[in-house]
């Protein structure tokens, strides 16, 4: 159950800077116009809130659509990515994530994931946090707005990885859009600081069975068990994760004979800034070819 929601206050540029919750500290220029922009938001409603995801309190974002009616709206589930604080739900994935499918008339609501900003538990880079991403799933078909018919799910780098398992574990959704995803996790243990940063501290059993832990994050090991459509959206200059990994899900996916679609972006980094309208427009666009 959704325990509270109150309006969305965006966190102040001190604390993101302090928590490391973006790559690079934002100019306080940039912020600010951010700040505007979200305070000049009139038709929708943008809330934190904080739900139940099996005993434990975790926190996120919703964003509902003007002119809500009973019965009336598709449910959008977005993950985040990022780990710990980096990459929490901020102003910023309120306006680039979340408002402009509101406005379109999607209940849009995403997760922290357990252990992060005020959430209880423990971030476990896709462990039992799965379960905070089914349990919101179905806590958002609980609102009195659902269409009873239509959902998905977009996922943003972590985020892409977090869809996969959630689709692997069985979450009902028309269709799903993978963002410059982790579909292959094997790689982010070629790194040592992401060994040391985050696969040990994170994820609970690596040090015993590192390869099994990473072929549960790694979607290209089991591309037979994702049932849903999926959009694989990728930029070519992401130096971040390879959008070869993305060209190998889809590729995977479409072997197995999935319904799948794959979009490279030329010049595209690895948060699509400067297409990011290009993306929105695709995302809707398949999210509406499964409308029912």
């Amino acid at each position: 159950m959704i325990l509270s929601a109150e309006r969305f206050v965006p966190h102040t540029l001190q604390h993101l800077i302090d928590v490391r919750a973006f790559p690079n500290p934002l100019p306080e220029v940039a912020y600010n116009k951010m700040l505007v922009e979200y305070e000049a938001i009139s038709d929708v409603s943008v809330q934190r809130i904080v739900y139940d995801s099996g005993g434990l309190k975790v926190t996120g974002m919703m964003a509902l659509p003007p002119d809500m009616q009973p019965g009336k709206h598709p449910v959008l589930i977005y993950n985040r990515g990022g780990s710990r604080e980096y990459g929490k739900l901020t102003v910023l994935s309120a306006l680039r994530s979340m408002v402009p499918y509101a406005r379109r008339g999607y209940l849009v609501l995403a997760s922290n994931y357990r252990g992060n900003d005020g959430s209880e538990g423990k971030d476990q880079f896709g462990g039992d946090d799965v379960n905070d991403v089914l349990n919101l799933l179905e806590l958002a078909k609980q609102n009195p707005a659902w269409d009873g018919r239509n959902a998905y799910m977009i996922g943003h780098s972590r985020g892409g990885m977090m869809t996969f398992m959630a689709l692997r574990r069985g979450a009902e959704v028309n269709a799903a859009v993978a963002i410059a995803g982790v579909s292959n996790a094997h790689v982010l243990a070629r790194e040592q600081p992401m060994i040391d940063r985050v696969l040990v501290p994170l994820i609970p059993g690596y040090e015993a069975d590192p390869q099994g832990q990473l072929s549960a994050r790694s979607p290209i090991d089991w591309p037979q068990d994702v049932n849903v459509p999926v959009l694989v959206l990728h930029g070519d200059n992401d130096k971040d994760v390879a959008f070869e990994a993305s060209v190998a899900i889809f590729e995977a996916l479409r072997a197995q004979g999935k319904v799948t679609e794959l979009k490279i972006y030329p010049g595209g980094n690895h948060a699509l800034l400067h297409m990011w309208d290009e993306v929105v427009a695709d995302c809707f666009a398949w999210m509406e070819r499964f409308r029912r």
